[in-house]
């Protein structure tokens, strides 16, 4: 009897494959539930209200946390200081507390159209710090607590680009001359000249157009001098001097003629024809006329007013500066003069004639300056001279100077 019963009430067991899906999807579940609470109360940002800076917005961007009264303050009295030492202080009592805690979360971000009572300034306190929300609709302000600042305000400083800058150059210079012509004169004149030292200093301006890219000019005084060896020069010639008005001597050379216009000085060349002279050796010996000797050579001196147009290109902008230089230079003839010494003593002799009162030059070169701070340097200059019309012209002769120099001077920017 009890095995009919027991067989018809017997319950039939499910399969077991059926209880472990259900439990993976109650454990899926489950998950994706909290992890769609988490991510909900992540979204929110931070804790507290923060300022937002820099943003495109015409005002500071205040963001409020939704549904998290428990962070409103409930001290009377705050003081919170920033990383970059911003006091910001407020004071609350208990009954804006009590209205804060009744007016519904505004949006979770607004722009603040009117801040004139918000400022931050470095090591200072400020209370009475006043911001209202605009749905709010009563007229009293709310004061606002702001917590630790995790982004302060960034003051970005911009370095002033220093545009304009002086400087104040100098340097000796090498002087010699470039020669073209088939004439006998033109083979002749060079190989008795020989170069002295020479000079060139001044001051310069420049404006800085690019990065890279200057223009300079400025004013600077040049002087070049040249010997010419086999000039014999001797003095107390004056009362055998016959010449009235003209000059006695005259010496051809490849920054121009010379002419004498000192009376006294007798000048000879024994017979090499650098010398024209009304006075042959023939006609007088200045030996048997007891002249006295001074000296074998003859010196010429020119002194240029400089105007340069100068291009600089920087290729390397480091503390160490490296430029390249190129530009022209309009050269006046400011004096010129030409003499003859004896024991560091100058004996005047005369000028030279036809020289050209305006040179054009050229000019290349490499600067190197040394930066000592943001406005002053130090700057080395090699640069090499071409001028482009000869000093003088001689008839069937192109004679074109040249110099090198290496200027040397400081620089201030400004």
């Amino acid at each position: 009897m009890w095995n009919g019963i027991h067989s018809a009430i017997k319950v039939k067991t499910r399969p077991i494959i059926y209880l472990r899906a259900a439990a993976v999807v109650t454990v899926l579940l489950t998950m994706s539930f909290l992890a769609y609470r988490w991510s909900r109360e992540m979204s929110l940002g931070p804790a507290g209200s923060v300022i937002a800076f820099n943003v495109p917005a015409s005002s500071p961007v205040i963001y409020n946390p939704i549904d998290n009264t428990q962070y409103l303050p409930e001290k009377k009295n705050n003081m919170v200081k920033s990383s970059s030492n911003v006091l910001l202080e407020t004071e609350y009592n208990s009954a804006i507390n009590e209205e804060i805690e009744t007016i519904a979360p505004p949006e979770q971000i607004f722009n603040i159209p009117e801040t004139k009572s918000l400022y931050l300034i470095k090591n200072e306190t400020i209370s009475d710090l006043e911001l209202k929300p605009l749905n709010s609709s009563k007229g009293n302000p709310i004061m606002i607590l702001y917590p630790d600042l995790q982004y302060p305000p960034v003051n970005t400083v911009v370095k002033p680009v220093n545009k304009w800058s002086i400087e104040a150059l100098a340097s000796p210079t090498y002087y010699s001359t470039f020669t073209s012509g088939s004439d006998q004169l033109t083979s002749q004149l060079p190989s008795t000249e020989k170069p002295l030292f020479s000079y060139s200093g001044g001051v310069g301006f420049s404006y800085k157009i690019s990065k890279r890219f200057s223009i300079q000019s400025g004013i600077y005084y040049s002087s070049l001098g040249q010997r010419v060896d086999g000039i014999y020069s001797f003095s107390g010639f004056q009362k055998y001097n016959e010449s009235k008005g003209g000059p006695s001597f005259v010496v051809p050379t490849t920054s121009g003629t010379v002419y004498t216009i000192n009376p006294d000085v007798y000048l000879t060349d024994y017979g090499s024809g650098k010398v024209i002279a009304a006075y042959t050796n023939d006609a007088f010996d200045p030996n048997k006329a007891n002249l006295q000797y001074i000296s074998n050579s003859l010196t010429q001196n020119l002194s240029y007013l400089e105007l340069p147009v100068i291009v600089r290109y920087k290729v390397i902008d480091k503390m160490i500066g490296i430029n390249i230089i190129g530009g022209l230079s309009y050269n006046l003839l400011v004096s010129n003069s030409a003499y003859t010494m004896k024991d560091g003593t100058k004996y005047s002799i005369g000028d030279t004639k036809g020289l050209n009162p305006l040179a054009l030059s050229s000019s290349l070169g490499m600067g190197m300056e040394y930066n000592l701070s943001d406005k002053l340097s130090l700057n080395l200059e090699p640069t090499f001279r071409y001028y482009l019309n000869p000093f003088s012209v001689t008839t069937g002769s192109f004679i074109h100077p040249y110099s090198f120099g290496i200027f040397s001077g400081v620089s201030y920017k400004f």
